[in-house]
């Protein structure tokens, strides 16, 4: 009885952890969207990413190549051309200003 409470134990661990990581890579890989006002964004790179300004948080810009993302540079001069009008950001990832690290934009739509 004692073994079988032991393994039992082991088996909820492990599978909480194996629902942990899961957890925390659906919320670093799935994109959601968020409504706000793009105040800046240059075609200007920093450190190899262009820049978003928004009155939510600043986003980067960049291509990746896992998501099959390959036009940062048209999304950039999109940025520009909506700057100071209330948009649609479609974005993944997190941010971690101890890092910092930003949410990259995937789409930028204006709201109507």
């Amino acid at each position: 009885m004692a073994e079988f409470l032991r393994r039992t134990k082991i088996k909820a661990v492990l599978i909480g952890i194996a629902a942990g990581i899961l957890a925390t890579s659906y919320s670093y890989f799935v994109a959601d969207t968020v409504e706000t006002r793009i105040t800046d964004a240059q075609m200007m790179k920093v450190d190899g990413k262009f820049m978003i300004a928004t009155e939510y948080r600043p986003f980067v810009n960049y291509d990746a190549k896992y998501r099959f993302k390959f036009n940062s540079g048209s999304l950039q001069n999109e940025a520009i051309r909506l700057r100071g009008k209330a948009v649609r950001i479609k974005k993944y990832g997190w941010r971690m200003p101890v890092f910092s690290r930003y949410e990259n934009v995937v789409k930028i739509e204006e709201v109507k």
